[in-house]
């Protein structure tokens, strides 16, 4: 939420614009921060590491929002940034991907920097991937390529189980 609206009318917006977006296709709800409700520790994913006590930082209109579009549509994704990977004052790594009860996923694209190099001093690009089929997540991951294209690292966050086939 931000400028001269309410949390309601901040809500209703998110809620129209996935409304509008074609029944079809899965729903992916892309925002610049993530909602409110995953947890209020500092390594959380909208976890407050900066100022003590940590706390929940999350968006409380996107969190209502994404109940309200549960009710009349499958939302198998939500991307976000915003807080960054690593937590300041050394306190370790932030937890990048969560999938809460109702099987929405969550993922923290804000690795920064997103351009580096590794210990060989190869320059290195992040992105965050991932794939869909049938409306479900299959695999999210980080990812970090080279120059030339080719994916050197891979730190895999989710990857859907794979169905057994009856013998």
């Amino acid at each position: 939420m931000f400028g001269p609206v309410t949390l309601e009318e901040s809500t209703r917006r998110i809620e129209a614009a996935a409304a509008a977006a074609d029944p079809q296709l899965p729903l992916v709800l892309l925002a610049h921060c993530g909602p409110a409700g995953l947890g209020s520790e500092a390594a959380d994913p909208c976890g407050r590491d900066w100022k003590r006590p940590a706390r929940d930082w999350g968006d409380l209109d996107l969190a209502q929002a994404i109940t309200t579009i549960r009710r009349r549509r499958p939302l198998p994704l939500v991307v976000f940034g915003h807080m960054h990977h690593q937590l300041r004052r050394g306190q370790g790594a932030r937890r990048s991907f969560q999938r809460d009860t109702a099987g929405t996923a969550y993922l923290n694209t804000a690795c920064v920097p997103r351009h580096g190099c590794d210990g060989d001093g190869r320059e290195l690009r992040h992105f965050s991937w991932v794939e869909l089929q049938g409306g479900a997540l299959q695999h999210a991951s980080h990812r970090w390529y080279g120059r030339d294209g080719r994916l050197l690292y891979q730190e895999r966050l989710f990857q859907a189980p794979v169905p057994v086939a009856p013998c």
